[in-house]
């Protein structure tokens, strides 16, 4: 891994909901993956840069309208112009609805914490800074050997 873990934290709203029963679109994790790795890019080397795709997309538990989600995302290779990174989504908290608990008294707005965290969705994505766009890292967590001294 090079330099520290990206994370970011979303509540799922109303609008995000996709199908029936307020599921989520799996695109919606995909948005915040690309915000992660946009992220990453500025800390490791001083530019937003292009997202080129993702080799490798798996989603493994369902995400509802008001899930509260952790986005997480790490460079795992660095190359001449081109950054591989991977990408984890977890819901850190759901609606008390959409669990087994008991509904008697609660209103429909209680929510609890996941513990431990539900893994909803992996994946490796590619990014890429064009070499006169990279500054260097912008985060002293994100020095790597590859990156020009500022």
């Amino acid at each position: 891994m090079v330099g520290e873990k990206v994370v970011l934290h979303a509540m799922m709203k109303g609008s995000d909901g996709h199908y029936v029963g307020g599921l989520v679109n799996g695109a919606r994790i995909v948005h915040f993956w690309g915000d992660v790795g946009t992220e990453l890019m500025v800390r490791v080397d001083g530019d937003i840069s292009l997202f080129l795709g993702y080799e490798e997309i798996n989603f493994t538990a369902p995400v509802y309208v008001g899930d509260f989600m952790e986005y997480v995302g790490w460079i795992e290779k660095v190359g001449n112009t081109s950054y591989t990174c991977k990408f984890e989504a977890y819901k850190v908290a759901t609606m008390c609805d959409r669990t087994d608990m008991d509904m008697t008294g609660v209103e429909h707005t209680a929510a609890t914490a996941c513990v431990p965290p539900v893994l909803c969705g992996t994946a490796t994505g590619s990014l890429y800074i064009a070499k006169k766009d990279q500054r260097g890292e912008t985060d002293p967590a994100f020095v790597h050997e590859h990156v020009s001294k500022k």
